[in-house]
């Protein structure tokens, strides 16, 4: 908050709201957190979800009360087939069809990360809606592999693009391979087959 007002605060990012502040306050925080706010950052860290709202809502400095209401919703059924029937059907001048591909497409992405065993801080989904004449691109990058499923003008059976690379700041890397998109219909295949790029 400042290094007159320092210590831990508790943000609450879908409601964009400070819930709490200021606690484990120490007299300055010019020098970074204290061994004992780091200590007390863990030891929150590590609640129960029911020990955690009490805490917040107990404290001298609460702003906001919180409570265990579920925000998680199932997303729905994901359909492969959907998406191999979209990818191999050109989208090209075609404005819904390409919303359809870029959007499923990200879910795909996501999919094939789960199936490469990353979590979410593990790898960078990029959308790139491109021009009319062209499909738009989604890129899965991770720190070892370019993953960019697109339809390429004139190859649109090769399937997408899959290449080693070193890290995510790598936007070269290695062999340009294609994998056919019927391939999607085994992740594990698919996977194992990335994978083996490194």
């Amino acid at each position: 908050i400042g290094t007159e007002n320092n210590g831990i605060a508790v943000l609450d990012e879908d409601r964009m709201q400070v819930v709490l502040d200021s606690h484990a306050k120490e007299e300055t925080g010019s020098f970074g957190p204290s061994d004992h706010q780091m200590v007390e950052l863990r030891r929150i860290c590590g609640m129960e979800a029911s020990e955690f709202v009490e805490f917040c809502n107990s404290h001298p400095f609460s702003r906001e009360p919180i409570c265990l209401e579920s925000k998680v919703s199932m997303p729905p059924r994901f359909n492969v087939e959907r998406f191999i029937n979209i990818a191999t059907t050109p989208v090209a001048y075609n404005e819904k069809a390409k919303g359809d591909f870029l959007r499923v497409g990200k879910q795909m992405a996501m999919r094939l990360a789960s199936a490469l065993g990353l979590n979410e801080d593990q790898y960078d989904i990029r959308v790139n809606k491109g021009g009319i004449a062209v499909s738009g691109e989604v890129t899965l990058h991770t720190d070892t592999h370019y993953i960019q499923p697109s339809q390429s003008s004139g190859i649109l059976e090769k399937g997408f693009l899959v290449r080693a690379c070193k890290g995510r700041k790598d936007f070269v890397g290695g062999r340009n391979y294609f994998v056919k998109w019927e391939s999607l219909r085994d992740l594990g295949k698919v996977s194992e087959f990335i994978l083996s790029l490194s």
